[in-house]
């Protein structure tokens, strides 16, 4: 089972493409969740806009949940000026 965890544009787009998602204004709030769901999520997608804020913890959640999938996503906040094919992307890094 997989989540799209970031800022509102960017979960509300992923929700238009049927994935479940939570949105957040912080990203400490965001890491917290992760950390309350860690057994109920495999894939963990995350914007970008979060990512970077959390790039230390995200790395040591993968060195400890190896069985877990943690990806960074365009954030649509942060693409406004390039055009982001984001359903190719998912289909990319989920394989199909």
């Amino acid at each position: 089972m997989s989540i799209v965890l970031g800022d509102r544009y960017t979960v509300d787009l992923f929700k238009l493409m049927g994935f479940n998602g939570r949105a957040f204004t912080d990203a400490k709030e965001l890491y917290e969740y992760i950390l309350k769901n860690i057994n109920i999520y495999n894939i963990f997608f995350i914007s970008s806009n979060f990512a970077r804020q959390l790039r230390k913890e995200l790395d040591e959640l993968r060195l400890r949940n190896t069985n877990k999938i943690f990806v960074e996503i365009p954030s649509v906040l942060e693409n406004m000026e390039r055009e982001v094919n984001y359903l190719q992307l998912v289909r990319q890094i989920l394989g199909g």
